[in-house]
């Protein structure tokens, strides 16, 4: 087998361009995650692609980065339990909504079940988890928020991905030998 080497670099300088950031990290595909609460008669929602799991097994923990200008994590940063909802295949127009400005309207006609501690959960998705958060601490522009799972399940739903800023689905590929 024979090792390629780079003849020029791959990477360049970017200086300040925060449009080149985010064209070339949309490159990277994600699964898009919904956090939820009820809490004080209201349901708040949050959307974020930059969600990650594995991040610890004991104890088990999530992560996700939320802009440090998020009027809705102050709504819920605080809540005892969050509901983590995994968007499916079929569910890309439901980030619109629940990202939406009108907070009025967000849950409207959006099939949802309430866990006993106010986390909300999206019907459909491809996986959902209960959470508390378990530590947040700075990240630029960002809080980055490690969340404690208490409870998790998985759904039928294939999950929906985040690519090139543009919602795509999983196709069945041929089965290849991984060595």
């Amino acid at each position: 087998m024979t090792q390629k080497f780079m003849t020029r670099p791959k990477v360049s300088a970017f200086g300040n361009d925060p449009l080149l950031v985010r064209s070339t990290f949309a490159q990277f595909p994600s699964g898009v995650a919904v956090l939820a609460v009820e809490a004080g008669g209201e349901k708040h929602a949050l959307v974020a692609s930059s969600f990650m799991v594995g991040v610890s097994l004991e104890p088990c923990l999530v992560a996700v980065a939320v802009q440090k200008s998020s009027e809705t994590w102050e709504q819920i940063k605080n809540a005892a339990s969050l509901g983590v909802s995994i968007f499916g295949k079929g569910q890309g127009h439901l980030t619109r909504k629940l990202a939406g400005k009108d907070r009025a309207t967000r849950f409207e006609q959006v099939a949802i079940d309430v866990g006993e501690d106010g986390a909300v959960f999206i019907e459909d998705a491809a996986l959902w988890l209960e959470c508390s958060v378990h530590e947040v601490s700075e990240a630029g522009d960002h809080w980055m928020v490690l969340l404690e799972v208490t409870k998790l399940g998985v759904g039928e739903n294939e999950p929906l991905i985040w690519h090139g800023a543009k919602f795509r689905e999983l196709v069945n590929a041929q089965s290849i030998d991984v060595v």
